[in-house]
């Protein structure tokens, strides 16, 4: 990437960023790269910023979905051979890194660990103008990035062969996946209307931040289905009138968007989560959903979790977690089963 090139699409101004990293001396490169790498704490990475260096890298889901820190990802390099041999692409890695995480933290770790001489290299000014100007092209790079996320938020859901597009926020992979399924097929009878009427519903999966920026913006024009812990949604699930309540499980909605959620106090006792479990393994899930294995739909399962048994923490960590997916997948079962045509139809 030249200066010339190294222009912002929106504004048609020079991205000061890019241009800092464009003119780098490959050692300087290499710098940046072991600060990331030595400092692997500090970049750790959420579900979003591993979509953002999945998408800009071009690695698949699974192979994203095992990085930790940033850290994770330059070991998936010979940092050394691709800077040598690849310079491009070490600029542009190295430019995605910069932009996903908070500036304050990445100029307060550059200023103390890049060389002085390089820090002047790079900035092209004094040493004593370096981490103020480091600092606050790093703020502008961030906040333009935020802006354009937000624009992209605020965009309506392109329309697909005439279906209406019903959201979903999930932490979990899993339940996304069933619920499209759930949508996708066609179950309807002859004389009734199962789940969503066939063909007519388009899911479409929208992360925590969207979902909390198009609500405290009063731009949820689309119905959204909020599934589980999601930060924002614990004042509206207390607020909203349950359409179902049972085994610490319910849901219910308020305007477009419905929330199910699972409270896993409700669910300890041994005969109450026998009962549980098997109302939960009569219903109609799909079978491979009842083979998998992440799901663990055996009474052992839960048993230690629910009685809260003296446990090492991890395992005490994975079975409460078993149940309370598998108290997360009762409710959209439940929910897509007797409610979710009338929430759709229901008028904002």
């Amino acid at each position: 990437m030249s200066n010339e090139t190294a222009v912002n699409n929106k504004t048609g101004k020079p991205d000061e960023l890019l241009k800092i990293v464009d003119r780098m001396s490959p050692d300087g490169i290499m710098t940046l790269f072991d600060v990331i790498e030595n400092e692997k704490n500090e970049f750790m990475l959420d579900r979003e910023k591993r979509a953002i260096l999945r998408e800009t890298l071009g690695y698949d889901d699974r192979t994203a979905d095992s990085w930790k820190t940033a850290a994770d990802v330059l070991k998936r390099f010979d940092t050394s051979e691709l800077v040598m041999k690849y310079p491009q692409q070490a600029k542009n890695t190295l430019i995605t890194i910069l932009g996903i995480f908070p500036a304050t933290r990445i100029a307060s770790l550059f200023v103390d660990r890049v060389p002085e001489d390089l820090l002047s290299t790079i900035l092209g000014y004094s040493l004593a103008a370096s981490p103020d100007h480091l600092l606050h092209l790093l703020v502008d790079h961030q906040a333009n990035m935020i802006a354009t996320r937000n624009a992209g938020y605020m965009q309506a859901e392109p329309e697909f062969a005439g279906k209406r597009s019903l959201a979903f926020v999930t932490k979990d992979d899993l339940l996304f996946s069933e619920m499209r399924k759930l949508v996708e097929t066609n179950d309807d009878e002859e004389d009734r209307i199962v789940g969503t009427r066939d063909g007519t519903v388009r899911l479409v999966r929208w992360d925590e931040k969207k979902w909390r920026y198009r609500r405290n913006a009063n731009a949820t024009n689309d119905k959204v289905i909020v599934m589980g812990d999601i930060p924002g949604a614990k004042n509206d699930i207390k607020l909203m009138e349950p359409r179902f309540e049972k085994y610490g499980v319910k849901y219910g909605w308020i305007g477009g968007c419905a929330y199910v959620d699972a409270d896993l106090r409700k669910i300890r006792g041994r005969y109450v989560y026998d009962a549980f479990l098997a109302e939960f393994s009569s219903l109609p899930l799909p079978p491979e959903l009842k083979k998998d294995k992440k799901m663990r739909l055996d009474v052992k399962t839960g048993l230690k979790a629910a009685l809260a048994a003296p446990l090492l923490a991890k395992d005490l960590y994975d079975d409460t977690y078993a149940v309370k997916r598998q108290m997360l997948f009762y409710g959209l079962i439940r929910l897509y089963y007797g409610h979710l045509e009338e929430f759709l139809n229901e008028t904002l």
